[in-house]
């Protein structure tokens, strides 16, 4: 699997990411805003204010399975839907923009062509490509990461069990949107396009996190999304190593 051309192919693509200033500020503000700041200040102001979110809650109004027991715990709005919430946001934006990036912008810049000429396969080049964009989202991804998961712990808002799971879904998350940008980046031939279709495919899977949230209670609703994550990963993987040719990488 990790041949010698996967390695040396897996360098190249390193060393393109890292050289782009655009694609590196992407991909580092939008964990910052989505896996810090915002979930940040949310458990910051939980705890200190704990039963602010219960006093706020109507009386009489029924909630979803996932939000039933809210007015007995004011963290379970916190815990069971908006970190989840987050951490899958950010997971599924990070890839993406990476992942747009080293597919349209080597395709425009005409450097795809030079692989042409080398002893290498086209799924060689694909697994490349998925390593260094999952290496370098999820080393940016779990660095904050840390930080939530000190700031969870410290405060009280869930346990080490919880602080796992939340994990477990944001590296399934990111598996996803790897897999998947990139297999989109094979249909797009620009980056209008590849934009487009990114938005369109983050667009419901958020509203399909909310639902699953939402519907299934307790923390069984972020391993179900995590299950579900890693089955669209695995399946996105499978069709783009069955469609990928080096016609379709240099149209």
């Amino acid at each position: 699997m990790f041949t010698h051309e996967v390695r040396v192919l897996f360098r190249k693509e390193l060393r393109q990411i890292l050289r782009s200033r655009s694609a590196l500020l992407s991909a580092l503000l939008f964990p910052f805003l989505f896996l810090l700041i915002i979930p940040g200040l949310q458990i910051i102001g939980l705890s200190a204010a704990p039963d602010g979110l219960a006093s706020d809650l109507p009386e009489g109004v029924p909630l979803p399975p996932g939000l039933a027991a809210v007015g007995d715990d004011p963290a379970l709005l916190l815990r069971s839907l908006l970190l989840p919430l987050f951490m899958t946001i950010g997971g599924l934006i990070v890839p993406s923009v990476m992942a747009t990036y080293t597919m349209i912008a080597e395709r425009e810049n005409r450097t795809l062509e030079l692989l042409v000429a080398l002893p290498v396969r086209v799924g060689q080049i694909l697994l490349a490509k998925l390593l260094v964009i999952i290496g370098l989202a999820g080393a940016v991804t779990l660095s904050i990461f840390v930080v939530d998961a000190i700031l969870v712990l410290t405060l009280g808002i869930g346990s080490v069990g919880y602080v796992f799971t939340l994990l477990l879904l944001l590296m399934t998350t990111l598996s996803y949107s790897t897999a998947s940008a990139l297999l989109i980046s094979l249909l797009a031939r620009d980056f209008r396009t590849a934009n487009n279709l990114t938005g369109a495919l983050i667009a419901p899977t958020v509203f399909l996190t909310l639902g699953i949230l939402a519907a299934v209670p307790g923390t069984f609703a972020v391993l179900v999304l995590a299950a579900i994550f890693a089955l669209a990963a695995a399946a996105a993987v499978v069709i783009s190593l069955r469609v990928v040719t080096f016609e379709r990488l240099l149209r």
